[in-house]
C-alpha cells in the first residue's frame, strides 16, 4: 500500500493506495442469429426456428430459459413487404451465471449454423460494494498513518480537514475491448459487424474467465495543533 504523508502550514497530508483484483461472476453472451422468419417478443424464442434451436442447445448445457433477453430483431423484407416468412436478424442476450460451463456455450455457439458470437460482456456483481470497502479501509489507515506522523512531529492531531478519493482500472486480462457500462462490465468484441460466419478458429481460444485490476487512492488533509509545553 503506497504511501506518502507531509505537512504544510499545520495540515498533515497522508495519500495512501492500494490495487485490487476483480473476477468476473457472469458474462453476457450477445448472440446474432440469423433466421427464416420473423417474430417479435419472446414468441421468437418459440417460434423462429433458429433462435428455437439456440434455446435448446444451450438447455443441454444446462442455461435456463430466463437467461434469454431479446435485445433487437432487424427484418429483411422484399419489396416492401413484412410478412411472418420475412428473414430476420435477432440480436440475442445470454446471461451466464455459471463459470464453470463459460467454456462449454462458446465452444457449442462457435459451431451454430446461423449463429454469430458478437461480443461478450464480463459483469462484476459485487464491484460497487467492493470499492467502498476498499476506500473505508484506505480512510482508516489514513487516520492511523497520520497519527503516527504527528506523533513523529510531536504535534498533536485535530480534525479532518479535507478528503479526496479516486479509483481507475487497469486494462482487463486478456481483454481485446474496452469497457462497458461505466466501469461495471468489459466487452469483448467477438464479431466483425454484419458478419455472420462461425467458422472461426478463434473460437478455440475464447476466454472462460475475466479478471481486472482496480486502483483505489485517497488523500486526507488533518489539522494539527503544537503539543501543550509541559
Amino acid at each position: 500500500m503506497p504511501e506518502r504523508a507531509a505537512t504544510e502550514s499545520g495540515i498533515i497530508v497522508v495519500e495512501l493506495s492500494a490495487e485490487h483484483e476483480l473476477e468476473a461472476d457472469h458474462v453476457d453472451a450477445v448472440v446474432d442469429v440469423k433466421a427464416s422468419s420473423f417474430f417479435t417478443g419472446n414468441a421468437a424464442f418459440a417460434n423462429a426456428k433458429e433462435v428455437a434451436a439456440l434455446v435448446r442447445l444451450m438447455a443441454d448445457l444446462g442455461v435456463p430459459a430466463t437467461a434469454f433477453t431479446l435485445q433487437s430483431v432487424q427484418a429483411e423484407t422484399q419489396e416492401g413487404l413484412l410478412t411472418r416468412s420475412s428473414s430476420a436478424l435477432y440480436t440475442v442476450r445470454i446471461r451466464l451465471v455459471d463459470m464453470g460451463r463459460v467454456g462449454d456455450v462458446l465452444a457449442a455457439l462457435s459451431g451454430m449454423k446461423q449463429a454469430t458470437l458478437r461480443e461478450l460482456r464480463w459483469g462484476y456483481t459485487h464491484e460497487p460494494e467492493a470499492r467502498q470497502d476498499w476506500l473505508e479501509a484506505l480512510a482508516r489507515e489514513s487516520v492511523k498513518k497520520a497519527r503516527r506522523v504527528a506523533a513523529g512531529l510531536g504535534v498533536t492531531l485535530a480534525g479532518l480537514h479535507r478528503f479526496s478519493e479516486r479509483t481507475w482500472e487497469s486494462q482487463a486480462f486478456g481483454a481485446r475491448g474496452g469497457g462497458y457500462g461505466g466501469g461495471a462490465e468489459d466487452v469483448m468484441p467477438m464479431a466483425p459487424s454484419g458478419s455472420y460466419s462461425v467458422k472461426r478458429t478463434a473460437a478455440l481460444g475464447f476466454p472462460v474467465s475475466h479478471r481486472k485490476k482496480v486502483h483505489v487512492m485517497a488523500t486526507a488533509e488533518f489539522q494539527s495543533h503544537p503539543a501543550p509545553e509541559s
